[in-house]
């Protein structure tokens, strides 16, 4: 821009041809004034009706044609009256010495840093063109609101680059961008407005006079600030390399708002107001993508906070945030799931990830080497922690920002969250390719803010559990369950459900953000903890086998091959301790699990809920039983939500039960009776097995408890669990015997080990202990379980004990260095595999057998009639002798082994108990019985046994006793026995039972296969398999048919044998 003596000024047509170009560029983004502006300026000329009709306001598109300024002499500054009052000042108002005009000119001026007087210094900068116009039009060359558009057009058209400029560029800050020039504009008024309205000494109407003035001043900044972001080559720009357009106010989001460099939220507030339902998404979208694309090189160790906080300061503008998700990018519909969260508006906010899988510079955090642990990397958890909750709670602000934005947000928020779970549905299987699915920072992240919306309705008293549909998945719901399995629901009751409409209410957003919440569980942590799991046993698998090279090495023993071996177990374990530390520093950080431990409360309160019938819990009582069929809406349910809930418990407790030691777990103790009492409602052992798992894991002592008191304190003071632990855990050691599982076989004794450890902890207990007293009244059921119990101890002490001996047998031969070293490398291979196997199936055998033989121990205390039937007595005494044997008998040297603790091999207290059971069962009927075994039983294995009971003070002299004269009664009945069967001589065939080929004394008819059979053989056998012995038919002990005449035919016999034997005795003597 030059002074008017150094160039000549456009021609008419010279400016017409500019204005038309110009208005043709503004017609496109501005078609309307904003309306305050319109209003306030009507105001303007109602109130000043003397000024000239000419000098009404311009509007955007009607915008005077831009003009090259030019520069006056320099003469005194304009300056504007201070519109603070002085210490001084009257408190009676007074009129103001300056007119609204004269005012509204200098205030102008000074926030416009311009002037139409040609005498005005700097910073001013002179409108020559202008005021040249305005005199031509005979209107006062003064500022107002009616010239204010073309006074901006006016000074925004100066182009800073020509060179007849330069003299003038420290003038109306022309060295600034025009978003820069007009944000300080902004400032300035917004200051001018703020003295303004503090003014105590003007009378209230000139006050809101001027107000009313800068406000509609400010509107028309806001709307060119607007458009210059949108089209930045409007008008002339300084071409000093700074951005420009959106990235302008990029940087300024992207800077301290607080700073010079920031930008206020009031602006951005008058921003987003003026261009609402005017192209606000055109401003909002480049500032969107611009801050995603910033975050996208962040990473949980960079500088992650400062595109948030961007992001942060535009959703704290409700209107702004409403606009974020009418973005194209919002929600990209042919956006794969790992593409989501690099394409999507908010994806690379979220994916910023704590795992170093997803990101592996996360791994320098946690250093390097194979003896690091938990402790070493304490620090680290606690960096790492920090910072993904403070990204969690940065992430919950602007999501939460978006979703109280409106109504629309709102459901375009949700309509997010049900995509980024649609497309992830495969994360939840066992395996899947991780790069066709989202990272597992980012459905962590978004579970995270997820929970956090379930906080009010997460109060401990669950006081909203009732606004929480029950009929979210009738119809066609929002989360595709069609190919899930569900609870129990059979196909018509699923096809008849899923047919019917949805019913009014059945959704709200509590609902939604609940099922999403389980949703995001379920492909998220849910499927972490599984995978934490299977990882863990590979790490142990190859520590172990490590483990074993650096023995061989030690010794002298490694070949070259092995050498290289464990160098690539090295670099491999080390990878995996960081793996290991990684996952760790996130899926077990107290606060996530705690939150979660929150959910899954409500989670269960919400289904205990379901099946109550008077839909009353947790207000009222739970009352038992529940009706036999559950309700659909029961039924339906995805089964994953059961899975997921004892999943998470058996997890917390496992590895961080210090969590949840502070919790109730009231909770959690009825939502496992419920389930284990009520047959039908859960179809899938396997889940009901976890229920257990969990009750188990409560029994456990832990890091950190007080008074040795265990979680499983519950167990014994919840009046649900003193009512209902023992039915349930006793008639699921029975049920688990058939789970139809493929593992069915191996299963059981694992589940059956937490049983007894269960009914361990709680045995001490006076009311538990009077409810298994109870249960063993139940002849036929505690029968059973009886005899599963025996089945289980015979078999796991049999292969227990014969991997001991096959342990012994390999390290004897091992420990001839010589002939070792003189075998194959092959050789020597295969029995170190054999070995280890054998390790690992023995400490599995025995700590089972441990403990059904001591459940026998402590349960014959108190209950004996049930182990005295006459199908459970013979077979528990020839288990007890055979075990007694294998303990104290010539091949007992075969269990001795290196480190019998590490296979928890305890001979003595194994020992102890099973002399424990033969005295707690001291009675007739088990004399009997213990007479019978001719394969076992030796009254030298007692005596040998009782001289180890003494010389290792095992049993006090008075057991020691009583156990001989159970050996001494035992003998008068094995003599009396023998002297019987020579009395009966040798046994007619048809009177033998056909399976123990033992004298029947009891027979019975087998209905399908016409055989008859002894009725203890035949109910012993039922007890393990339900059909017929001899052709595999479906069999009942109720079907079975006395075999009367047999019967009294054996007895007859019986008679007529004794009968000879007697006479052939008076005839010798």
């Amino acid at each position: 821009m030059q002074d008017a003596s150094n160039e000549a000024p456009l021609t008419q047509e010279e400016r017409e041809r500019i204005r038309l170009k110009r208005l043709e560029r503004l017609q496109a983004s501005m078609n309307t004034q904003p309306p305050q502006q319109q209003e306030q300026q009507q105001q303007q000329k109602q109130q000043n009706p003397t000024r000239s009709p000419q000098s009404s306001s311009f509007s955007a598109v009607q915008s005077p044609v831009p003009r090259k300024a030019q520069q006056e002499a320099p003469s005194k500054p304009v300056t504007i009256q201070s519109m603070s009052p002085s210490p001084s000042a009257p408190s009676t108002p007074k009129q103001p010495s300056l007119t609204f005009e004269a005012w509204q000119n200098e205030a102008l001026s000074r926030i416009l840093q311009v002037s139409l007087n040609k005498n005005a210094a700097a910073p001013l900068l002179f409108l020559s063109s202008l005021a040249e116009e305005l005199n031509n039009e005979n209107e006062p060359l003064l500022i107002s609101q009616a010239s204010l558009d073309r006074v901006l057009v006016d000074r925004m058209s100066v182009d800073p680059n020509e060179s007849s400029n330069t003299s003038i560029l420290d003038r109306g800050q022309l060295r600034l961008t025009l978003f820069d020039y007009l944000l300080d504009c902004w400032r300035r008024l917004e200051m001018v407005k703020s003295q303004t309205s503090r003014v105590k000494t003007l009378p209230a109407n000139v006050i809101e006079e001027r107000v009313q003035s800068l406000n509609a001043s400010k509107g028309l900044l806001v709307s060119y600030a607007g458009l210059v972001i949108q089209m930045p080559d409007m008008f002339p720009q300084i071409q000093n390399g700074a951005s420009l357009g959106a990235q302008q106010l990029i940087d300024r989001l992207l800077a301290d708002q607080d700073s010079a460099n920031g930008v206020p939220t009031e602006f951005l507030k008058d921003l987003a107001d003026r261009f609402k339902d005017d192209g606000l998404e055109a401003i909002t979208q480049p500032l969107v993508a611009g801050l995603a694309a910033r975050a996208r090189t962040a990473t949980i160790l960079t500088d992650w906070r400062t595109p948030l906080r961007g992001l942060l300061t535009l959703i704290d503008v409700p209107t702004m945030a409403a606009s974020i998700p009418q973005v194209a990018t919002w929600n990209p519909a042919n956006a794969t799931a790992r593409q989501l969260e690099i394409v999507s508006a908010l994806g690379p906010f979220l994916k910023t990830s704590g795992f170093c899988a997803d990101d592996p510079s996360v791994a320098e955090l946690f250093g390097t080497g194979l003896k690091r642990n938990k402790s070493d990397a304490s620090g680290a958890f606690a960096s790492i922690r920090g910072a993904v909750r403070g990204l969690h709670t940065s992430l919950f602000q602007g999501v939460n920002g978006i979703v109280r934005s409106g109504a629309d947000p709102r459901e375009k928020m949700l309509a997010y969250f049900y995509s980024v779970l649609r497309k992830n549905e495969r994360r939840a299987q066992m395996q899947v390719d991780r790069a066709t699915v989202s990272g597992d920072g980012f459905i962590y992240n978004m579970t995270e803010i997820l929970m956090r919306f379930c906080d009010p309705f997460m109060d401990n008293s669950h006081s909203k559990v009732d606004r929480i549909s029950q009929t979210f998945f009738r119809g066609h719901s929002k989360i595709d369950i069609s190919k899930v399995t569900r609870i129990c629901a059979p196909k018509e009751v699923i096809d008849g459900y899923e047919s019917g409409g949805a019913l009014p209410g059945s959704t709200n957003f509590i609902s939604e953000i609940f099922f999403l919440t389980l949703g995001f569980h379920h492909i998220g942590v849910s499927r972490m903890y599984v995978d934490y799991k299977r990882f863990m046993k590979d790490f142990y698998e190859m520590r172990d086998q490590y483990d074993r090279l650096k023995e061989q090495e030690t010794a002298g023993q490694l070949s070259a091959e092995n050498g290289l071996l464990i160098q690539r177990y090295e670099a491999q374990l080390d990878k995996m301790i960081t793996f290991r530390l990684s996952l760790e520093s996130q899926i077990l950080d107290p606060t996530i699990l705690g939150h979660s431990f929150q959910f899954y409360n409500l989670v269960m309160v919400w289904l205990l809920r379901l099946v109550d019938p008077a839909q009353a819990y947790p207000r009222s009582p739970l009352k038992l039983p529940l009706p036999v069929r559950p309700s659909d809406d029961f039924a339906i349910l995805p089964e994953y939500i059961f899975e997921d809930i004892v999943e998470f418990f058996i997890f917390v407790l496992r590895h961080s039960p210090e969590t949840v030691a502070s919790s109730t777990l009231d909770e959690l103790v009825t939502f496992s009776m419920v389930f284990l009492t009520t047959p039908g409602y859960i179809k899938n052992p396997h889940l009901k097995a976890k229920l257990v798992e969990i009750l188990f894991f409560m029994t456990l002592p832990y890091r950190g408890q007080r008074n040795n008191d265990t979680l499983g304190i519950k167990l014994n003071t919840n009046a649900m669990a003193l009512q209902c632990l023992i039915p349930a855990i006793m008639n699921f050691y029975v049920e688990v015997e058939n789970t139809g599982r493929h593992s069915q076989f191996y299963d059981k004794f694992n589940i059956r080990y937490n049983i007894s450890q269960i009914l361990k902890f709680v045995w001490t207990n006076p009311i538990h202990r009077d409810m298994v007293k109870a249960e063993s009244q139940k002849s036929e059921s505690f029968v059973r379980f009886a005899n599963l119990l025996m089945n289980d101890t015979t078999y796991l002490l049999d292969e227990g004990l014969s991997k001991l001996a096959e342990i012994h047998d390999i390290e004897v031969e091992m420990d001839d260095k010589a002939a070792w070293a003189a075998q194959t490398p092959q050789y020597r291979q295969e029995r170190e595999g054999v070995l280890s196997t054998a390790q690992r199936q023995a400490s599995s055998y025995i700590a089972l057998g441990n403990e059904t033989v001591n459940m026998l121990s402590y349960l014959t205390v108190e209950i004996k009639e049930p182990f005295l039937t006459a199908e459970i007595v013979d077979r528990l005494a020839t288990m007890l002798d055979y075990n007694l044997v294998i303990l104290v008998g010539e091949k007992m040297s075969n269990l001795k082994v290196k480190n019998p603790e590490e296979y928890r091999f305890q001979p003595r207290i194994l020992l102890s108990d099973i002399i424990n059971i033969y005295l707690h069962l001291d009675t007739p009927t088990f004399i009997a019985a213990l007479a019978r075994d001719d394969r076992s039983y030796s009254a030298d294995i007692f005596d040998k046994a009782s001289r180890i009971l003494e010389g290792r003070n095992l049993k006090s002299p008075d057991e020691i006793a009583k156990l001989a004269r159970l050996v001494h009664k035992i003998e008068d009945v094995r003599q009396r026995e023998a002297k019987d069967e020579e009395e009966l001589g040798e046994i007619p065939d048809e009177f033998l039972d056909p399976l123990l080929y033992t004298l029947m004394e009891d027979p019975v008819l087998l209905p399908t296969s016409n055989i008859s059979i002894d009725r203890s053989t035949i109910k012993s056998h039922l007890l393990s398999d339900t059909t017929d012995p001899f052709n595999r038919m479906p069999l009942k002990i109720s079907d079975v048919i006395d075999d009367v005449e047999l019967r009294d035919k054996i007895r007859a016999w019986k008679a007529s044998q004794r009968s000879k034997s007697t006479m052939a005795m008076e005839i010798d003597s």
